[in-house]
């Protein structure tokens, strides 16, 4: 097995998961946000 490839496998499935919990995160700070909350 070469050792980059597996490097570069390991790269993009790690940007995926933090991808994928930057939105879960974004989608439950939505939901908790009231109107009054807002900043602007």
């Amino acid at each position: 097995m070469d050792i980059g490839l597996f490097l570069y496998g390991l790269i993009y499935v790690a940007i995926f998961f933090i991808l994928v919990y930057l939105v879960i995160r974004r989608i439950k700070i939505k939901q908790g946000e009231d109107f009054e909350d807002r900043d602007n």
